[in-house]
């Protein structure tokens, strides 16, 4: 065998039986006491405009302060979206996306967070986030639907959350359940 294939051979296997595992791939990072953790969307959409592909990316970050947990999830579709999607109301816009976890459509109120490029869900209670958030982590994917703007095109872009509850087990910040540590 010569060394093009068997390098080959060893790639495509490597490949093989890592590509299971990249699904679902959570992205965590750490900054002064506030745990990230991101999943990119299965499917990048493309821009009709430009061609380019965009990513988007649900996040949810996590913060102790004392025995208080916070928790915030945010939704970065990779650009803007369309304006009739949106209101706006002073410095802030807010918008109702169509989520589906497991099966089932819920209309979910979001506000922006920062700028139009991300959104985070608006639960008005640290309770209403967290059983958001364990609809989230009781199923294996979600999709979001958004129209991105300039496309005219509705897009739902599907997680694949099956490493989530696993990884935020992994960090004290996110504890999410009484009783669950």
């Amino acid at each position: 065998m010569t060394t093009t294939s068997a390098l080959s051979l060893a790639v495509t296997t490597a490949l093989a039986l890592l590509g299971p595992a990249g699904m679902g791939q959570v992205h965590v990072t750490t900054d002064h006491g506030v745990v990230s953790l991101s999943v990119k969307a299965q499917v990048p959409y493309a821009l009709i405009a430009s061609g380019h592909a965009k990513a988007p990316v649900l996040n949810i970050s996590c913060q102790q302060k004392g025995k208080k947990f916070s928790h915030a999830i945010t939704f970065s579709p990779g650009g803007i979206l369309q304006e009739q999607q949106y209101s706006t109301f002073g410095n802030s816009a807010s918008l109702v996306l169509e989520v589906t976890v497991g099966g089932q459509k819920l209309s979910t109120n979001w506000v922006s967070y920062g700028n139009l490029d991300s959104f985070a869900y608006l639960g008005k209670t640290e309770p209403e986030r967290l059983n958001f958030l364990q609809a989230l982590l009781g199923t294996s994917t979600i999709s979001i639907e958004f129209t991105p703007f300039l496309t005219g095109q509705p897009v739902a872009s599907t997680f694949d959350l099956t490493g989530l509850a696993a990884e935020l087990d992994n960090h004290p910040e996110c504890a999410y359940q009484v009783g669950r540590r």
